[in-house]
C-alpha cells in the first residue's frame, strides 16, 4: 500500500471517530436538559451512564475517560441542583457512574 492510500485511511478513521464523539456529547447535553426541565419527582440523570458506555465502542481510553468525566460533572451539577451532592441517593448515582466510567476506560485500554 502506498503512502497516499495509508494517509486516506488514517484520515477517514480519524474523521469518523471525531464525528462519533458528537453522540455521547449530545446525550450528556440532552439528558442534563431533560433532568432540569422535568418534574422534581422524575430523575433522568442516571441515564448519563450511557455516554461513557457508548464511547467505549469507538474511542480509546483517553476519550472515554474524558466523556466519563463530563458525564460525572453533569451528574454532579444535577445532584447539586436537586438537593445536594451529599444525599445517599446522589452519592450512589455518582459512585455508579464513576465505577462504570473507570471500567469503560479499562476495557478500552485492554482492547
Amino acid at each position: 500500500m502506498d503512502a497516499g492510500h495509508y494517509l486516506v485511511r488514517v484520515w477517514q478513521r480519524w474523521h469518523s471517530t471525531h464525528a462519533l464523539v458528537a453522540i455521547p456529547l449530545l446525550l450528556i447535553a440532552a439528558i442534563t436538559v431533560a433532568d432540569v426541565r422535568t418534574r422534581e419527582s422524575v430523575h433522568v440523570g442516571p441515564l448519563l451512564v450511557a455516554a461513557p458506555a457508548i464511547t467505549t465502542s469507538f474511542a480509546g481510553p483517553r476519550l472515554t475517560g474524558l466523556i466519563g468525566a463530563l458525564a460525572l460533572g453533569a451528574q454532579t451539577f444535577l445532584a447539586a441542583r436537586s438537593g445536594g451532592v451529599a444525599t445517599s441517593n446522589h452519592i450512589a448515582q455518582l459512585t455508579g457512574l464513576a465505577a462504570l466510567s473507570v471500567f469503560a476506560v479499562l476495557v478500552c485500554y485492554v482492547r
